[in-house]
């Protein structure tokens, strides 16, 4: 019989394990997501960025054709606007990169999910729930 109640125990801890490990699978698949989205937005944000900043580069080279003081001053606001496109690129570019690697973060997460559930469920564990909470 304490043979018995020590197996039971076992299992018990295993299945515990296993769930633990499911669980945070999940955490982790949000997380990852979560930034996926972010990602996603910082990406569209730094179009828009692309887009405004070269829309002022046109203007600015519109505005060079006026007085001395106003050439100056869109002479400046030109490059400016170079440099906001510049960094403009660079945003999006990064934001790419992070949308990327978000989305293999939440792959690989989607797929420790799907291990840690198939682990649990092939553990054949008796009265475990069939969802986590």
């Amino acid at each position: 019989m304490p043979d018995e109640t020590l197996k039971n125990k076992d299992e018990a801890d295993r299945a515990s394990d296993l769930r633990g490990d499911w669980r945070a699978a999940q955490r982790d698949t949000v997380a990852a997501k979560a930034a996926s989205s972010v990602a996603a937005l910082a990406l569209s944000a730094a179009a828009g960025a692309e887009d405004a900043a070269q829309e002022t580069n046109l203007a600015a080279g519109a505005a060079t054709d006026a007085a001395t003081r106003a050439k100056l001053a869109a002479e400046h606001a030109k490059k400016t606007a170079g440099q906001a496109v510049e960094s403009a690129l660079l945003t999006a570019i990064a934001a790419e990169g992070d949308q990327a690697r978000a989305d293999q973060a939440t792959s690989l997460a989607e797929a420790a999910e799907t291990k840690a559930r198939k682990r649990f469920y092939a553990d054949g564990v008796q009265g475990s729930p069939k969802e986590p909470a």
